[in-house]
């Protein structure tokens, strides 16, 4: 039984052959696993678009950055219960109010800070120890 025709939406009617030599077809098909696509796919891709963005994800995994993580987790905690308190009716002074816009400034600059920090951080850092 002969395999059934594809739409004719769906075909590629033109074909073009190159030619790579070994390095030239070892990044091509690199680049293409990196994607995830087969690298008729990424050529095709290359072709027309031009290039192909990919996004790595950088995740760092820092003992200093997972404890400022769980830090920010457990103020966020007190937030929720400071708000929790004031909208369920408790009890607001002049001094209260001020404090928390202190502490509150305060956890801005620290957020900048961190982010600051993060910002600089590219890869891993162990690859950096000799």
């Amino acid at each position: 039984m002969a395999r059934p025709e594809k739409e004719k939406t769906l075909r590629k009617e033109h074909r073009v052959t190159v030619r790579y030599k070994d390095v030239q077809y070892g990044i091509v098909e690199k680049n293409a696993q990196m994607l995830g696509v087969p690298v008729a796919e990424y050529i095709r891709h290359i072709s027309v678009h031009g290039k192909v963005d990919v996004s790595f994800p950088v995740i760092a995994d820092l003992p200093e950055l997972q404890k400022l993580t769980n830090e920010f987790a457990a103020i966020g905690n007190n937030l929720n219960q400071i708000a929790k308190y004031f909208n369920t009716g408790g009890l607001q002074s002049k001094a209260m109010r001020e404090e928390i816009n202190s502490c509150m400034a305060q956890i801005m600059r620290m957020r900048k800070a961190v982010m600051e920090m993060a910002g600089d951080f590219h890869g891993n850092p162990q690859t950096l120890v000799e």
